[in-house]
């Protein structure tokens, strides 16, 4: 219901709350058009309606009380000059805030809203605290093209192309996120996210891609090393991390929950792509578990590969490889494990997609082909066998030695 009325001191002061839990009523002004009166059960609240843009918008001026009819008719006057200009005053108010957005703050809600990896967190934390600390608290809105420019070239030359393009990469993606964020269609944030000023003026540096892999001489005593090693679970997680070609943190925080050792399987939800993967595990790995199992039954640790710290598994197995490196002179990384996984595959023929599906990498989405094909746990059991068994070839091992291990 709208009634028309002065809206007097008198007049608002005659007119009832609402009782009974009933529904707003509203009062407009009979001589300003526009200009109105809210009464809810509690209060009495002076509003603003017009069309902006064609669609009808209302302002809230504030309660009667702490409002008077003549203060509230006065800021109408000036809100609905506003509004026939196009603006609504809400919008104002929150492009100033927004526009007050620091990159901390948008760092920080980035990771609430986006689903990211520990490891990513940490990467772009690191980045903000050590190469571009001076912008944390600046609001985004002031990282310029130039500055983003003469920041990368400074990184380029004092931390090196790698860091100066990982930064980067991770200012980008926080960017992106505040840009769409909190900025409207009608009103962006950010024109344009100034990083693409690298990408424009082809200032990314080319890093050429890591080639580090076992090569055949160095299976061998490499794979004796690990078996020597005195800690079993490091022992156990290097010689995992080599027969199943996963990244680091998917085999380490694997949980006995996603083993299946009666179906030869296990199941890894915690992927860099976010896609789950059903892997098949070769002979040689389900002895490794089952052995880990019968030991583990009495530790209690959900984790395969656990370990005393923070996270309950083990995180960084650096010592232990270089520990194998001084004594065999193989230096290899964990990625170094998960390439050399690929390289022996690609050594055997095995077919692009189901290597990729070993590997949990994508297909490209215009491969039509891949489309239609379903590579279960069960088709992948043998290519992933071959891959074991020329392991084992590479480092003169048997094929089932879980008393050796």
């Amino acid at each position: 219901m709208v009634d028309r009325i002065k809206l007097t001191k008198r007049n608002v002061d005659a007119i009832p709350l609402v009782s009974g839990g009933g529904q707003p009523q509203f009062y407009r002004d009979s001589e300003l058009t526009g200009f109105g009166l809210k009464v809810t059960g509690q209060s009495k609240i002076f509003v603003v309606e017009r069309r902006v843009n064609g669609k009808p918008k209302r302002v809230t001026i504030g309660a009667y009380g702490a409002w008077t009819p003549d203060n509230a008719r006065t800021l109408a006057q000036q809100i609905l000059a506003e509004m026939a200009r196009g603006e609504l005053p809400t919008e104002k108010k929150r492009q100033e805030r927004v526009r007050g957005i620091t990159l901390r703050q948008a760092f920080q809600d980035y990771v609430q809203v986006r689903t990211l990896t520990p490891k990513t967190i940490k990467e772009y934390q690191r980045a903000l605290e050590l190469y571009v600390p001076d912008w944390a608290d600046r609001p985004v809105t002031q990282i310029t093209r130039h500055k983003v420019l003469e920041r990368f070239q400074q990184l380029v030359t004092e931390r090196g192309a790698a860091t100066a393009n990982a930064v980067m990469r991770g200012l980008r993606a926080i960017l992106n996120f505040a840009q769409h964020h909190y900025g409207t269609e009608e009103r962006p944030l950010l024109t344009e996210n100034p990083v693409l000023a690298l990408s424009r003026t082809r200032a990314w540096k080319r890093i050429p891609r890591r080639q580090g892999h076992l090569r055949p001489a160095d299976f061998g005593p490499w794979v004796a090393s690990v078996r020597e090693l005195d800690n079993a679970t490091l022992r156990d997680y290097l010689l995992f991390l080599l027969f199943t070609g996963l990244r680091r943190e998917e085999a380490a925080s694997l949980t006995w929950e996603q083993v299946d050792l009666a179906n030869r399987m296990v199941t890894i939800t915690n992927t860099k792509n976010h896609d789950p993967l059903e892997l098949p595990l070769p002979e040689f790995l389900v002895d490794l578990l089952t052995r880990r199992r019968e030991e583990a039954g009495q530790a209690g640790s959900p984790f395969v590969f656990s370990s005393s710290g923070a996270k309950g598994y083990v995180q960084e197995p650096r010592k232990a490889l270089g520990a194998v490196a001084k004594k065999t002179g193989v230096t290899v990384t964990v990625h170094d494990l998960r390439r050399t996984f690929m390289t022996i595959a690609d050594s055997l023929d095995i077919s692009a997609y189901a290597l990729k599906r070993l590997v949990n990498h994508r297909t490209d989405r215009g491969d039509v082909t891949a489309g239609y094909i379903v590579s279960g746990v069960e088709r992948l059991r043998e290519p992933m066998e071959r891959i074991a068994q020329a392991i084992l070839a590479y480092s003169s091992e048997p094929s089932r030695t879980p008393e050796r291990l």
